[in-house]
């Protein structure tokens, strides 16, 4: 929340594996789920703007928010800002439980967010994401399933995911989630990258 010289250092430290991590497994994301036609989006804890940067390259007439923490996006704004699509991605600074965030978009995603809150924040955060929905409009959940401890062998790298190895969760509790909060036409789609990845998409009844 606040910008001192350690908070700066610590957030664009993380952000820089994160950001990686979603230029790759946002290619996946579209080619699994279409993009194409919203015309406005809000990406909650949406972090450097990258997933929301990889969306409005591939849409041209996507106009993108990312809400997170101030911290967060001031070097959010400073990612996207060589870009040309940074005319039509905006930040919204603040604390996405505690204060009201803007409304009137076609879709809201959750890219690799929720898992690591308990379920009644996760809860939460979803009825926020709601009423920021039109009517009819869509909330996209992507995330990493549960680790199957089997014999495959994990890569080293996986090492900073294994961080929220305890609190990743199966698409039916999204479903779940979903459908209890006047979702519907839940709809989930399982991919296989590193590890098992999802996709759960809903519409706001």
């Amino acid at each position: 929340m606040e910008a001192t010289p350690e908070n700066i250092a610590i957030t664009r430290s993380w952000m820089r594996f994160t950001t990686v991590h979603t230029r790759y497994e946002a290619p996946v994301c579209m080619a699994f789920h279409d993009f194409s036609t919203y015309r406005t989006l809000m990406d909650i804890g949406g972090n450097s703007g990258e997933f929301v940067l990889r969306l409005c390259k591939r849409n041209k007439k996507m106009s993108a928010t990312v809400s997170d923490l101030p911290v967060v996006c001031d070097i959010g704004i400073e990612h996207v800002a060589p870009e040309p699509e940074a005319e039509r991605i905006r930040f919204c600074k603040g604390n996405a439980l505690a204060g009201n965030l803007p409304g009137g978009f076609d879709a809201v995603t959750f890219k690799s967010f929720l898992h690591d809150w308990p379920e009644s924040e996760t809860g939460a955060f979803v009825a926020k994401a709601r009423q920021s929905l039109k009517p009819g409009g869509s909330l996209i959940i992507c995330e990493r399933g549960t680790v199957p401890l089997d014999k495959r062998s994990l890569s080293f790298s996986l090492i900073p995911v294994f961080l929220f190895f305890r609190s990743f969760r199966e698409p039916v509790f999204y479903k779940t989630l979903l459908e209890s909060h006047g979702f519907g036409d839940v709809v989930i789609k399982r991919i296989e990258l590193e590890l098992p990845f999802f996709i759960v998409s809903a519409k706001k009844l």
